[in-house]
C-alpha cells in the first residue's frame, strides 16, 4: 500500500508548518526532560 498521498501546495505548507511546531515543541520536552534528570543526578552527588 503507497504511503503517499496527493496534497494540494496550501495543504503542504500547513503540514511542513505543523511539523516544525511539533519538531520545536519536542526538542523543548527533551531538554526539560535532560535538564531535570541532570538536576536530579547532580543533587545526590
Amino acid at each position: 500500500m503507497s504511503n503517499y498521498y496527493w496534497l494540494t501546495p496550501e495543504e503542504k505548507q500547513r503540514k511542513k508548518k505543523r511539523n516544525k511546531i511539533v519538531l520545536y515543541a519536542s526538542l523543548l520536552l527533551v531538554t526539560v526532560i535532560i535538564s531535570a534528570f541532570v538536576t536530579v543526578l547532580a543533587s545526590q552527588i
